[in-house]
């Protein structure tokens, strides 16, 4: 039996975050699903956080993902970061590892995007001298 990828997975709409949880959840992922801004800050920072990587859900315009990435930035979280934006209209999009972007976003692309995310290493992203 194969292990379970804990991901770190984050959306102030309820209902969808439960949905995406359960999805997730079938497809070998130990998913920690949180829809509290605070609560999602406290488990990606947190000395002892062990997630592969973070996902953020856009549902709605005036949710606060676009805000819990800048705190992630701030806080300096090394914790690859996917961003879903459903809502289309999130700004700080080149902060993120991968953004998938739009309502037709299907369970398959989220997915993929996962895969791609868990293989990559924990630490600093290298930054551009210029």
């Amino acid at each position: 039996m194969r292990t379970r990828k804990p991901i770190l997975l984050y959306c102030a709409d309820l209902e969808l975050l439960s949905a995406m949880t359960f999805a997730l959840r079938l497809h070998n992922y130990d998913v920690t699903a949180v829809h509290a801004i605070q609560d999602a800050m406290g488990l990606a920072g947190g000395e002892d956080a062990a997630f592969l990587c973070a996902v953020l859900l856009h549902a709605h315009q005036a949710d606060p993902a676009g805000r819990l990435v800048h705190l992630l930035l701030e806080n300096d979280v090394h914790l690859p970061l996917l961003l879903v934006d459903r809502a289309g209209n999130l700004a700080p999009v080149r902060y993120a590892d991968m953004v998938l972007y739009g309502r037709n976003t299907a369970m398959a692309h989220i997915l993929a995007a996962l895969r791609l995310l868990c293989r990559q290493k924990r630490g600093p992203k290298p930054r551009n001298a210029v």
